[in-house]
């Protein structure tokens, strides 16, 4: 399992890791889809696919937050738009995909 603390985190390491390599997100089980718990929440990352199916039945442990190829999705559309994007604007273009169910451009 790979585990990133911190929304900055996860964005560096996602750059090394294909959306074919990961299914899920998984965050701890009192996340919620505020800013300030994005920010600053323990991300996983399952590295095997028997890995990942434990971690999907672990309920009691992990929530899945997001589809991995989602995440990247939303980070890649938000830099093919504002190519200099901060992080503060990749955890807004997050922001909004979450409560819109779209992409922000």
């Amino acid at each position: 399992m790979v585990a990133a603390i911190e929304f900055a985190n996860l964005l560096k390491i996602s750059k090394n890791i294909s959306k074919f390599e990961v299914w899920y997100i998984y965050v701890d089980l009192d996340f919620d889809s505020t800013k300030k718990c994005i920010e600053s929440a323990n991300y996983y990352l399952s590295e095997t696919r028997d890995e990942e199916e434990d971690m999907y039945e672990q309920e009691d442990k992990y929530l899945a937050w997001l589809e991995y190829a989602t995440f990247l999705d939303i980070i890649s559309n938000k830099l093919e738009h504002h190519p200099n994007a901060s992080e503060d604007d990749l955890l807004e273009a997050m922001m909004y995909y979450l409560e819109q169910d779209d992409f922000l451009d």
